[in-house]
């Protein structure tokens, strides 16, 4: 344990000893040898490489120093004032005891500028030592940085395109640092999530721990310790980002951080915001993950593994992650057709949600009940505080409904919680879809409506292999539809058992994402073929165009006028080939049948999605029939009739 970064005796205050420098890195032979090679590979001097290796180094390398790291962390403690915080403190042993003889990897979700903040006052308190925090260098900012820069925070570029040397040193960076059992911390995510769920993977620099960890098991002088990635949730009651985040993601420009920024987001966070929520995930061992990753790929190809672990990662993650109140509410407000809700259909329809919850044994934050009316008034106030939910007391009862024009901020909060109730909005739609398809095999239509929709949503949502997700599924339909093998459906049987279940999710978990994502593919099928499309463009013009249908009211959701959704709308549309026109070298004729097959798939993309839509429309009456006690809400369901 002599190399350990963090030695044992330190293990409280997180302070570094022998803190891994500059020097320290040009001077090891590991150094030597890769600016040789990247001399060699580049064809340039040894000498201009060392010097720009140098460089890079001295922008990215951080220490962690006694002194600096004390101002950090009451730093951090003052900035995050806003929040009490609620930590899954039973884990901090187990990451306490393996953090002693291996490198941990903490990757959380991102939320929040306050993430690291929030997270590094966690793991102090249980004492483990400071992470090496790896961050955007857009928050490298003077004179913070000069504090920061000393209490372990690496500030990295964003984009490495057309640089071979900094993406060499960043690899044999985090080498050094896993060599030494340094515990590391990054959002892999890229950025904050602006929908509220969790983003994508960004794979950049999991692939360059990947490739230091691989390069230390290569290291005949060393004997490399594994390494565990450890999943972390870190979700908010309330957040003040929440209305610049929903802003920019529906078409606004994000503001950028500079110290006038960071002096306006310090006297936001004076108001007292609930609590922060800290939960972990199981850790996941690098080792083993490569290895099973690999296995399934059949070879060692960093371009399908590093993905496969990156998935396993944001599952761990996703199943982290609790339900809060505020999650609850919004879920119960939003995608009602504008209709405000007394406390009584608030009720409603939160009690039979509850109950799914509790019988799936999902995560909850707190004791808090909604399903008794003094909580759930509770909850609603802390809402209202913040703005994002109104009340109106000037008639028989007390009506609640989301403000005038903070959907998407309701959405932020409601979308943090629907990956726990997508499988039941895939199946909702999946036995709608079968219904309308009148097949003889009631299940193997089911299941290939079902397995249709994970692929619409797989860049929206994690999904797990086809046998789990068959599993999922399976268990959502016997909950809604108990004994659904052994018949034949029709769109009544699915509404009735809905209705009898009380529970309607597909319009308030998917069907944003499917009306965000039926914009673009109708717009797309009304383009010419040979039109080259250029993404942000087009996502501009998406984006009006979700403005005009919601002002037309042929948009139910308006947070489904989502530059983020649209995006991931886009990569499904490039995924299947339909994005942009291939080049061929053939006669017209063939280019011409090219070009109409690519006019046909366009508009059945289209078709498919719109069917989605419709469905989810179906479900969307169903639940709003049931608040009007519509004693022939079934037959109104189907026939369309609000």
């Amino acid at each position: 344990m002599a190399g350990r970064l963090v030695r044992a005796d330190s293990l409280a205050t997180g302070i570094a000893q022998d803190s891994l420098t500059v020097e320290t890195i040009i001077r090891s032979s590991r150094y030597a040898r890769r600016v040789s090679e990247l001399a060699a590979e580049l064809g340039l001097p040894r000498e201009r490489v060392d010097a720009q290796a140098r460089s890079c180094l001295v922008e990215m390398v951080a220490t962690i120093e006694p002194y600096p790291s004390g101002v950090w962390d009451a730093f951090g403690k003052w900035l995050s004032r806003a929040y009490t915080i609620d930590a899954a403190t039973e884990h901090l042993p187990k990451l306490r005891a393996l953090s002693a003889r291996h490198s941990l990897v903490f990757l959380p979700n991102h939320r929040s500028y306050l993430d690291p903040l929030i997270l590094r006052r966690v793991l102090s308190q249980g004492g483990l030592p400071s992470n090496y925090i790896l961050g955007g260098v857009n928050l490298a900012m003077w004179p913070a940085t000069l504090v920061a820069k000393r209490a372990g925070l690496v500030f990295i570029r964003r984009s490495t395109r057309d640089d071979a040397i900094y993406p060499a040193m960043m690899r044999l960076y985090l080498g050094c640092l896993l060599e030494r059992q340094a515990n590391l911390e990054w959002y892999f995510e890229g950025g904050r999530t602006r929908t509220g769920k969790l983003r994508p993977p960004r794979m950049g620099v999991l692939r360059y721990l990947v490739d230091a960890y691989a390069e230390n098991l290569a290291q005949p002088e060393a004997d490399a310790p594994e390494v565990y990635v450890v999943p972390v949730s870190i979700v908010y009651d309330q957040q003040h980002e929440v209305g610049a985040i929903s802003a920019e993601d529906g078409g606004g420009l994000k503001t950028p951080e500079s110290f006038r920024w960071l002096v306006g987001f310090a006297r936001a966070q004076s108001l007292l915001r609930g609590q922060a929520h800290v939960r972990f995930g199981e850790p996941l061992r690098l080792g083993e993950a490569l290895a099973d990753a690999q296995e399934r790929a059949g070879s060692f190809d960093a371009r399908t593994v590093v993905p496969r672990v990156a998935f396993e990662i944001a599952h761990r993650i996703n199943d982290a992650i609790p339900i809060t109140p505020s999650a609850l509410v919004t879920f119960a407000l939003l995608d009602n057709e504008g209709r405000a809700l007394t406390l009584d259909e608030l009720l409603e329809i939160l009690t039979p949600l509850l109950a799914y919850a509790r019988r799936r044994r999902l995560p909850m934050t707190t004791d808090v009940d909604l399903a008794r009316p003094d909580d759930l008034r509770r909850a609603l106030a802390s809402l209202q505080r913040e703005g994002i939910i109104e009340s109106f007391s000037g008639g028989t009862d007390t009506i609640y409904a989301v403000a005038r024009d903070r959907q998407h901020e309701a959405a932020f909060y409601r979308n943090t919680v629907a990956h726990w109730f997508v499988y039941r909005a895939v199946a909702e739609n999946a036995l709608l879809a079968a219904a309308e398809s009148n097949a003889d095999d009631v299940i193997d239509d089911t299941w290939f409506c079902a397995l249709a929709l994970r692929d619409m949503l797989k860049f929206e949502f994690f999904f797990p292999r086809k046998r789990d997700f068959a599993e999922r599924i399976r268990e959502e339909i016997d909950i809604a539809r108990p004994g659904w093998q052994a018949e034949s459906l029709t769109v009544a049987d699915v509404v009735t058992a809905l209705d009898e279940t009380s529970l309607y999710l597909s319009h308030r978990v998917i069907g944003p994402f499917l009306e965000a994502y039926a914009v673009v593919a109708h717009r797309l099928a009304q383009q010419p073929p040979e039109r080259i499309i250029d993404e942000d463009a087009f996502v501009d013009e998406c984006l009006g165009i979700a403005h005009q249908d919601w002002l037309q009211l042929r948009l139910h959701s308006p947070e489904s006028i989502s530059r983020d959704l649209m995006r991931g709308a886009l990569r499904l549309a490039e995924n299947r080939g339909l994005l942009n026109p291939s080049v061929h070298e053939s006669d017209d004729q063939s280019q011409d049948r090219s070009d109409e097959a690519l006019r046909r798939h366009r508009r059945e993309f289209a078709t498919e999605i719109q069917g989605a839509v419709d469905r989810v429309a179906i479900v969307r009456r169903a639940a709003l029939a049931r608040l009007s006690d519509d004693e022939a809400r079934v037959s109104s369901v189907i026939t369309g009739r609000s």
